[in-house]
């Protein structure tokens, strides 16, 4: 049986004193995120999925942890099989159990990393061929159980860039490459999307955008910089964590 859930059922959870306080405490924090009003979410497709009910939602053990390793693989497998039935714009929010001191950023960022790994090395399917294996391609993007996905990492260690703060511990939010489709930076809709996420990311964030936030498949664009943002505009990430990956 799946862990994975829909609003509904968080919120009956909650009500019901099902859920383990740690798993309240993160996903109010995330409810609050999505409909604060007063400085909007800057994606506007994250708040109207979670409005919507077509986000999911997974509380799981620590991401240092076998078993944290294991239900994050075996869920979003569950989950990419299931997604293009939810709806046409959907995402996974995954939410890790708090740890019991303060990290740093780069102990978020390896934490993020080494869960990659596991991925890539327990991946269920093979990597799809319309994809590259090299990191250094612009058209690369990470793969699991044959679905190439967009990767977001939110964590408490974040002070100027707000729209990657999560004050409970690391969060990782998962989107098919599918929910992009038609969102092109040469497509009308996708530009329009564009400006309106930058402007409310501007109000929202007390740093201007990381110069490695671009669309995919730009030359000078790679993914994989962008699932894990510096808190400052000086600070860069050249070197991809596993070069073995390409191998």
């Amino acid at each position: 049986m799946t862990a994975i859930r829909t609003r509904a059922n968080v919120e009956l959870a909650i009500e019901n004193d099902s859920l383990p306080q740690w798993a309240k405490r993160r996903y109010r924090a995330f409810d609050e995120t999505m409909t604060g009003e007063d400085a909007p979410y800057p994606c506007y497709f994250a708040v109207s999925a979670h409005r919507d009910g077509d986000l999911r939602y997974l509380f799981s053990p620590s991401e240092t942890s076998d078993d944290g390793k294991a239900t994050f693989a075996e869920e979003l497998a569950t989950y990419l099989d299931a997604a293009p039935s939810i709806a046409d714009v959907t995402a996974l929010a995954v939410f890790f159990e708090p740890p019991s001191a303060s990290l740093s950023a780069k102990d978020y960022h390896d934490r993020f990393w080494d869960l990659l790994d596991h991925l890539h090395r327990h991946d269920p399917a093979p990597w799809p061929e319309s994809i590259p294996t090299d990191p250094s391609d612009p058209k690369w993007e990470f793969c699991f159980a044959g679905e190439p996905i967009f990767l977001v990492a939110r964590a408490p260690c974040y002070e100027r860039r707000h729209s990657r703060y999560a004050p409970h511990g690391l969060e990782i939010t998962v989107q098919p490459r599918w929910v992009f489709d038609g969102l092109g930076g040469d497509t009308e809709a996708g530009q329009n999307a564009r400006r309106v996420i930058r402007d409310r990311l501007a109000d929202y964030d007390d740093v201007p955008r990381h110069p490695d936030i671009g669309d995919y498949g730009e030359p000078g664009v790679r993914e994989w910089k962008q699932y894990v943002l510096p808190d400052t505009n000086e600070e860069r990430v050249d070197t991809f964590p596993f070069p073995e990956w390409s191998t």
